[in-house]
């Protein structure tokens, strides 16, 4: 069995998002045990930003091409 790592630019299933959100999350997590200033606290907020508007865009994505998909998938006698 093989195991693919989650897509940042071509995100195909929710599990890329949430990949990709949980390692965000981590490196978050990690960064602010180790330093916890006003610089880091911004910094993590602007990934923090990031990281949500990257989720939307990759859901947004994902559904288009399922939308795409199911269309091209459409019995004959549904049209």
């Amino acid at each position: 069995m093989s195991v693919r790592l989650p897509s940042v630019r071509d995100p195909h299933s929710f599990y890329d998002v949430f990949g990709v959100v949980a390692a965000a999350v981590t490196v978050m997590a990690l960064v602010l045990a180790v330093r916890y200033g006003t610089v880091v606290r911004i910094e993590m907020a602007v990934l923090v930003t990031l990281v949500f508007l990257w989720a939307i865009w990759a859901i947004e994505r994902i559904l288009k091409q399922s939308e795409a998909q199911s269309k091209r998938r459409r019995s004959p006698w549904n049209r």
